[in-house]
């Protein structure tokens, strides 16, 4: 049985992070992992994910990114808006110390899905080899490094202008709920979370681009071991994107195809995934103990 709670830790700007906590305060944690959720997703999507990970022995600790979960009150086009990319990273980064306070000398894994392992990627990239080896290793589920449909070269300079002029101008991107779950019950539960949402400000989506390409480019810097895992039947990022950065990370990067949709942690074989990621984690940990 797992315990959850909800906090909300200080931002590097002084805005507050919500953040759900799994099973950080038992004892017997052998890790905590860090979780960024994907695009339209929020915290509290992971909490069974994070079930499945303590049956493992590792904690879940798990922040709204920001422009996602709950909204503020009265801020009803806050969905998608972001101040910056660097946000993203920032946040992860306060999360990471006020997690390393709160769970002293236990070790700590990042794990990101669709949009967060872009963030994560970013996270890794933006540290010193010395800071980056908080982190005992990463673990990307069908990273975001070019959407399964590209975006053309035109859109792309309309997104960079409108970036400058109006950045927070959304645009509503519907996602089917067939491309991220092939589980009946799971893509219902998709349509009926208050707090899940298709909305992208310019800004963010222009963020979101650089930071693919910052991915692809330094791939090669990964500084921590990875486990990348990736769909067959992945209609929402692009596979072969995938492929090619971990073909650029080199011996950095595990990589593995399931048999799912998008969302690997919520299709018909995700204990079967999080079984695997335990066992990546096991492996992992043993050079930090």
């Amino acid at each position: 049985m797992q315990t959850v709670k909800h906090i909300k830790i200080e931002a590097k700007d002084g805005a507050e992070i919500p953040v759900l906590l799994c099973n950080l305060d038992d004892s017997s944690k052998k890790g905590v992992v860090i979780v960024c959720h994907g695009f339209g997703e929020h915290s509290g999507a992971y909490i069974d994910h994070a079930g499945r990970l303590w049956q493992g022995g590792y904690a879940c600790v798990i922040p709204d990114q920001r422009g996602h979960g709950k909204p503020p009150e009265g801020m009803k086009k806050w969905y998608g808006c972001i101040p910056d990319y660097q946000y993203f990273i920032d946040d992860v980064l306060s999360v990471t110390d006020e997690v390393m306070k709160m769970a002293p000398d236990v070790p700590i894994a990042i794990y990101g899905h669709s949009m967060g392992g872009n963030i994560v990627i970013n996270t890794l990239l933006s540290l010193p080899a010395e800071q980056a080896s908080i982190f005992f290793c990463a673990m990307l589920e069908s990273p975001w490094l070019e959407l399964y449909e590209p975006i053309s070269p035109i859109k792309r300079c309309l997104i960079s202008f409108f970036s400058r002029v109006a950045p927070n101008l959304r645009n509503h991107r519907k996602l089917k709920y067939d491309n991220l779950s092939s589980d009946t019950e799971r893509k219902q539960g998709y349509s009926k979370d208050p707090y899940y949402h298709n909305y992208i400000s310019m800004r963010m989506i222009k963020g979101i681009m650089d930071g693919c390409s910052n991915a692809m480019e330094n791939a090669a810097k990964l500084p921590v071991k990875t486990y990348l895992a990736y769909a067959d039947n992945e209609l929402v990022v692009s596979n072969k994107a995938i492929h090619e950065f971990a073909k650029r990370a080199g011996d950095m990067v595990t990589i593995k195809e399931y048999v799912s949709n998008h969302a690997i942690y919520n299709d018909v074989n995700r204990e079967s995934y999080c079984r695997d990621l335990i066992t990546f984690l096991d492996s992992q940990i043993g050079t930090r103990l």
